[in-house]
């Protein structure tokens, strides 16, 4: 199992507020030591305790390096969350954050929320076909690892389906070749660690967050001001772009969201996501839902993300996705998601 977080014991200061934070009690005390250790065979990789710690003792485990000699050495594709516009709101033009990251030495730049589409349209079918049973969207890394681990009864319950990044690297590998690298720039950790299950054309090399894209680029000296413009590589996503707003998923899969006709209940949020899928696991027959969970509260929220304000990045990306959407060649689209699903 690859380990995820390390923990600076000069840096702690035995607050313990990583083990409050921790939803599933990954973090412990030793008898033997006042600094708390991690337990990687429970943790799902929520980042909980990173964004409880004031101390910058718990750190994720860097990928740079990794990322960069990828880069020397191989055809490297980025497929790059769509949580991008929320993150990267200080870059006036997204075709811009495109050519800074070919400038890092990517030699294709893709999306992911065309994996989204793919995913959606794969969930839509499944309600179509599987009637009577009421599933748990498998797209949300932490949730999926959460149910496997801590509510196994429900392993069955959870959709059958791969995870957007997992998707696009499989598509990328049909466009570019086997032997392409890929990369998934992406604010989330527990993707990092649930990759572990996929291999073949869905694995991805190496993970890159948000946080650590900034610093390339400033090691680089990147900036928006110095690079011209550039598109996403084929194919472009459709209403998968609006993935990183917790409901954004349901209406990629076109389904209705209203009370009354609505076949999904969404949670996020660690406490409402955890309680949701609890409740699942005691009383699905009284919710009689489908659930779409996200552990943040939207993806640009996630700790891979610097900080930021919650409610002025769903604009953001909302408004991204309604820029993508309507330039957007549909049949085009739809012979891709026909090709690549």
């Amino acid at each position: 199992m690859e380990k995820l977080l390390e923990l600076n014991p000069q840096k702690c200061t035995a607050c313990y507020a990583c083990i409050k934070a921790c939803p599933v009690k990954a973090i412990y005390l030793s008898k033997d030591s006042l600094t708390p250790s991690i337990n990687e065979k429970r943790c799902i990789g929520c980042g909980s305790c990173i964004i409880s710690c004031s101390y910058n003792a718990i750190t994720p485990i860097s990928n740079i390096e990794k990322v960069e000699e990828l880069l020397k050495t191989s055809r490297t594709a980025a497929i790059c969350d769509h949580s991008i516009e929320g993150e990267f709101d200080d870059i006036t033009d997204y075709r811009k954050f495109v050519m800074m990251i070919r400038k890092l030495g990517f030699t294709y730049v893709n999306e992911v929320s065309f994996g989204v589409d793919i995913v959606a349209e794969k969930q839509t079918n499944l309600l179509k076909t599987h009637k009577g049973k009421n599933y748990i969207t498998s797209h949300c890394p932490v949730m999926s690892m959460y149910v496997e681990r801590f509510q196994p009864s429900l392993t069955d319950n959870l959709s059958p389906i791969i995870p957007p990044f997992a998707a696009t690297a499989a598509t990328v590998r049909r466009l570019y070749g086997e032997d392409i690298k890929v990369v998934n720039i992406t604010p989330c950790l527990g993707a990092k660690k649930i990759n572990i299950n996929y291999k073949g054309l869905n694995r991805v090399d190496a993970f890159l967050s948000f946080k650590e894209l900034r610093k390339l680029f400033a090691k680089n000296n990147i900036k928006e001001e110095n690079v011209e413009f550039s598109d996403f590589d084929e194919p472009f996503g459709n209403l998968g772009s609006l993935y990183p707003i917790p409901n954004g998923f349901v209406e990629a899969c076109g389904e209705k969201q209203s009370i009354l006709q609505g076949n999904y209940i969404t949670a996020e949020g660690k406490t409402d996501s955890i309680d949701l899928v609890n409740q699942f696991a005691t009383k699905s027959n009284l919710l009689q839902s489908n659930i779409n969970v996200y552990f943040c509260k939207g993806c640009f929220m996630a700790p891979g993300c610097t900080k930021g304000n919650k409610f002025i990045r769903n604009n953001f990306v909302k408004q991204y996705a309604l820029k993508r959407i309507n330039s957007l060649d549909k049949k085009k689209w739809q012979e891709n998601i026909d090709n690549y699903s």
